[in-house]
C-alpha cells in the first residue's frame, strides 16, 4: 500500500459569524412595519377630527375622545405585535381585527357628531383598503357588511332615519350600500391578482434556482462541474489573499480508468465515477468544495487548510477508495487513485496553484500511482 501518513488538517479557528435572522422573525418584523403604516393613517384620521372641530362640525370633547380611542387601539395592537401575542391568532397580521376596530371608532365618532357623518364616512373605504393585501373577497365583504350595519345602527339610534334629516341619512345608506360591496369586491380581486403574482414569482425563483443548480452540477456524478469549481477557486483565492488565510487544492485521478471502460464497458466506468464521487465527498466539511474536473479527474478545494492538512484529507480519500468495493467492477479488482496536493503560496494565482497540484499528480503517476504527492 502506498501513500502518506495521516496528519490532522490545520484549520484556523473561525471567527464568530453573526446569526442570521430566522424566517419567522423576518415575517414578524414585516408585520410590524405594515402595522406602523396603518397606524400612521390612524394619526391622519385624528388630525381630520380636529379639522372637523375647527370647521364647527365636531365638538372639541368628541375630537379629543376620538383621538384618545384611536391612540388606545394604536397602543393595543402595537403591544400585540411587540409581545408576539399576534402569533396566536389565525391571521398574525391582525388585518381583520384592525379594520373592525377602525369601524367601531368611526361608529362612535359619527354617533356623537352628526354634522361630520358625510365627511367621516369616507374613512370606511380607507379602512377596508388595508385588507386588500391580506384578505380575500369573502372576508372583505363581511367587513363591509359590518361597516354598513354599524353605520345603520348609528343612524337609527340617533333618530336620523326619521324627521327632517332622514333624506340625507337614507342617501348615505344608499351610497354606502353601493360603494362598500364594490370596494370589497375590487379589493378581493386585487388580492387574488397579488397572490397569483406572488405564486408566479415564487415559481419563477424556484425555476431559476433549479436552473442555476443544474448549471453548476456534473450530469453524471451530481457533483460540482469544472466551471463552478473554477468560480469557487477564484473566490477562495480572493478571500485567502484578503484575510491571509491558508488554502489548498487536491487533484484526484482514478488510476487506469481507461482499462475499466475497455474491460467492463462504459456503463461500469460511469458507475465507478459516481461511486468514487460519493466516497471522496464523505467526511468533508461544509466549506470544502468537491467536484468533477473532467474525465476521471476530480478537484477538491479546501479553504482554511494548509498543504499538510490537505495531504491528510487526500490520504483518507485514497485509502477509502482503495478499500471500497466499487459497483461495475468484479470482486477482487482493486480501484486506486493518485492525488496531487498543493497549498497556496503568498500572491499565487488559482491557475498557478492548480498547475502545481497537476505537476504533483503526474509525479505520483510516474512514481507508480496509488499515492498522495504534495507539490
Amino acid at each position: 500500500m502506498r501513500g502518506v501518513g495521516w496528519v490532522e488538517p490545520v484549520v484556523p479557528e473561525a471567527s464568530a459569524a453573526p446569526r442570521a435572522a430566522s424566517p419567522d422573525h423576518s415575517r414578524q418584523t414585516l408585520r410590524l412595519k405594515r402595522y406602523l403604516m396603518g397606524a400612521s393613517t390612524s394619526l391622519l384620521a385624528a388630525a381630520a377630527l380636529f379639522i372637523c372641530y375647527w370647521l364647527g362640525l365636531l365638538p372639541l370633547k368628541i375630537a379629543i375622545g376620538g383621538t384618545a380611542l384611536i391612540g388606545f387601539f394604536v397602543v393595543l395592537f402595537f403591544g400585540l405585535f411587540r409581545s408576539g401575542l399576534n402569533l396566536r391568532f389565525r391571521d398574525p397580521s391582525l388585518t381583520a381585527e384592525m379594520i373592525f376596530a377602525a369601524v367601531l371608532t368611526l361608529a362612535y365618532l359619527m354617533y356623537h357628531a352628526p354634522a361630520a357623518r358625510g365627511a367621516l364616512s369616507l374613512f370606511y373605504p380607507v379602512a377596508l383598503l388595508f385588507g386588500v393585501l391580506r384578505l380575500g373577497t369573502a372576508r372583505l365583504l363581511a367587513l363591509a357588511l359590518v361597516a354598513y350595519l354599524a353605520h345603520t345602527t348609528v343612524l337609527a339610534l340617533s333618530g336620523s332615519l326619521e324627521g327632517p334629516a332622514a333624506a340625507d341619512s337614507w342617501m348615505q345608506l344608499a351610497i354606502l350600500a353601493i360603494v362598500l360591496p364594490w370596494f370589497a369586491a375590487m379589493g378581493g380581486y386585487v388580492n387574488k391578482l397579488r397572490r397569483r403574482l406572488s405564486d408566479s414569482n415564487r415559481q419563477l425563483k424556484d425555476a431559476v434556482d433549479r436552473a442555476e443548480e443544474i448549471a453548476m452540477r456534473d450530469v453524471l456524478t451530481g457533483t460540482y462541474n469544472r466551471r463552478h469549481l473554477m468560480d469557487v477557486l477564484r473566490r477562495e483565492i480572493s478571500r485567502a489573499q484578503r484575510l491571509g488565510a491558508p488554502l489548498a487544492v487536491c487533484l484526484l485521478d482514478i488510476d487506469h480508468f481507461k482499462r475499466i471502460n475497455d474491460s467492463w464497458g462504459h456503463a461500469a466506468g460511469d458507475a465507478v465515477l459516481r461511486h468514487f464521487a460519493t466516497v471522496a465527498a464523505t467526511g468533508l466539511r461544509a466549506v470544502d468544495v468537491f467536484g468533477r474536473f473532467g474525465g476521471e479527474e476530480f478537484l477538491l478545494v479546501l479553504p482554511d487548510t494548509d498543504a499538510r492538512g490537505a495531504a491528510a484529507v487526500a490520504e483518507r480519500i485514497r485509502a477509502a477508495g482503495e478499500q471500497d468495493a466499487f459497483p461495475g467492477i468484479p470482486a477482487g479488482h482493486q480501484l486506486t487513485v493518485t492525488i496531487g496536493v498543493a497549498g497556496r503560496n503568498r500572491e499565487e494565482t488559482g491557475d498557478a496553484l492548480l498547475a502545481r497540484a497537476d505537476l504533483a499528480l503526474y509525479r505520483g503517476k510516474d512514481a507508480g500511482r496509488n499515492c498522495v504527492v504534495v507539490g
